[in-house]
């Protein structure tokens, strides 16, 4: 037994002696390793090299200069990116091992804590020479220049002296000639050192509007977008919209509210799915800003451009814009559909035109039905729903109302073209907004006076003519025939407010039977946006 214990405490020892050893001839390793390790600064302009340190004679500059690696992908990824924005690298720029950012470029106060950002560059005017060989010796020819051109000044009087009275004003203007001269060569090399500190920030903007040049398809975007948004009558021109300060509204509440909304793809992309509660929106990288979205959103809307043209006027893809457009309709539906209000019979009553009032005082809501033309479905029942005798076409038709200034107060959903106005009117929901006392203002299709009694409210529409009694034919008395002028006077501005509607070309065409689902949020976004315009009757 002491035996073996005698081996096992003999072989303890050799195991620690060795391992001390193979410690000792590691970190000799890397002490050599790291003494022969070759590091450079990677700062456009700068010419920091480890190599340098070991020639402090012909770059004294090196002495006290360290070199300090990028922060690691896995670790800081943001101060990564800092260091690369910082010292103007492209964005997918991937440093190698030997590249390095030099203490030159650091704040001394900083440049030792973990979270540090290069500050000190030629470009943001750093007063340090950091400039390469060739910048010192213009430097150093020009500083040579100036030295001799102040002994110049220096020895010229002396001689002047010898051979003129220095009581002669003429000498004294040769003295003061030659200190100018002296300041002028100071200001030239002077100027010369700003012009090459300055040098590598006009050449990276050189690169960058090089760059955009020959982006074709950006640029052409980038013009016409700055035209769409260049006053108040090309926003009203080109979106509906009736100047900048209302579209900067539209624009702020929409990204603030859509930035993380999913892109439309098709009926698959409608299914509930989880996404990442924070970041960035889910799916690809975006290729237009969501400004630049919403202008083409807005701009397809109304002017009912082609998917081709609005493709080629953002320089991408035909079912980009139309993923584009589908998104953010359904977007801006959302968000807008709320502000279709109901408003208060007191709300009425403060803002009746005089025009109502002398004749019909109590009318809160005048009432209209329209229809958009479809594409003939294949379905031989769908067919038959949605064709409109009346328009002889394949149609939808919604419900409208507005307020008597000619806001819009509300708005149905689509049915086919064969629905009566009663049915819609029936089950659109119209009727659970409607209060006791209230006169609701139609046409004489509107066969509702049986629904609105139930609720003790009131039908305005023109009288029905009667059948004479003295022959054939039909009349009305003069009474009734002036009453059917005024409510026809009035019921006009639903007219024209459905008018108004339909300057949105998208929704005043044949829409395809692919694009159904977008009828009824278009029809809300056009109301909402025909709200934000000038009232359709003013108050006196």
């Amino acid at each position: 037994m002491a035996g073996d214990r005698i081996t096992l405490s003999r072989s303890r020892d050799v195991l620690e002696n060795l391992g001390t050893f193979i410690a000792g001839k590691f970190k000799m390793y890397k002490r050599k390793q790291k003494a022969s390790s070759k590091y450079w600064c990677v700062v456009p302009g700068c010419k920091s090299d480890s190599r340098k340190k070991d020639k402090t004679d012909k770059y004294p500059w090196m002495e006290n200069v360290t070199f300090i690696p990028f922060p690691t992908k896995l670790k800081n990824p943001r101060l990564r990116s800092k260091w690369i924005e910082m010292i103007r690298r492209p964005l997918d720029y991937e440093p190698l091992k030997h590249h390095r950012v030099c203490s030159r470029h650091f704040k001394e106060e900083s440049n030792k804590r973990d979270y540090a950002v290069p500050e000190l560059f030629p470009w943001n005017n750093y007063g340090e020479d950091i400039s390469t060989r060739s910048s010192n010796s213009i430097l150093k020819r020009c500083l040579d220049k100036s030295d001799s051109a102040a002994e110049s000044t220096t020895d010229t009087p002396q001689l002047e002296r010898t051979d003129v009275d220095a009581d002669h004003s003429y000498s004294r203007v040769s003295l003061v000639t030659d200190h100018t001269e002296a300041d002028e060569t100071s200001n030239a090399c002077t100027q010369t050192d700003l012009t090459f500190v300055d040098l590598s920030n006009v050449l990276l903007e050189n690169e960058q509007l090089k760059k955009k040049l020959e982006d074709k398809d950006t640029l052409f975007k980038d013009i016409f977008v700055e035209k769409v948004t260049k006053s108040d009558e090309s926003i009203r021109r080109f979106t509906g919209l009736p100047n900048l300060e209302v579209f900067n509204f539209v624009k702020d509440t929409a990204i603030d509210l859509g930035s993380k909304m999913k892109y439309w793809t098709g009926s698959d992309s409608t299914e509930e799915k989880r996404y990442q509660s924070q970041g960035d929106k889910p799916g690809p990288s975006r290729k237009l800003s969501m400004s630049d979205e919403l202008i083409m959103t807005l701009v397809r809307f109304r002017l009912a451009l082609p998917v081709y043209v609005m493709a080629q006027l953002f320089g991408v893809s035909g079912s980009r814009v139309s993923s584009v457009f589908t998104t953010w309709m359904f977007c801006l539906f959302h968000i807008f559909k709320g502000l279709i209000i109901w408003p208060s019979r007191e709300l009425i009553k403060k803002f009746m035109p005089s025009s109502f009032l002398r004749t019909f005082p109590r009318t809160r809501a005048i009432i209209d039905c329209s229809e958009i033309f479809i594409q003939r479905p294949r379905n031989p029942s769908t067919n038959a729903r949605t064709y409109s005798t009346y328009k002889s076409h394949n149609t939808v038709k919604f419900l409208v109302s507005i307020t008597p200034t000619g806001a819009f107060n509300f708005i149905s959903e689509v049915w086919g073209g064969n629905t009566s106005d009663r049915h819609i009117t029936m089950h659109s929901g119209f009727l659970e907004l409607v209060s006791p006392g209230d006169e609701i203002m139609a046409d004489r299709g509107f066969t509702i006076r049986d629904l609105l009694t139930e609720r003790k409210a009131y039908l305005t529409i023109p009288p029905f003519t009667r059948k004479c009694k003295w022959g054939k034919g039909r009349y009305l008395s003069v009474k009734e025939i002036r009453k059917t002028r005024q409510i026809a006077n009035l019921r006009i501005h639903v007219e024209r407010a459905i008018q108004r509607l339909k300057t949105f070309k998208l929704i005043s065409q044949t829409i395809p039977w692919n694009m159904k689902s977008l009828i009824h949020p278009m029809v809300v976004v056009a109301a909402f946006f025909c709200n934000l315009q000038k009232p359709l009757v003013k108050k006196n």
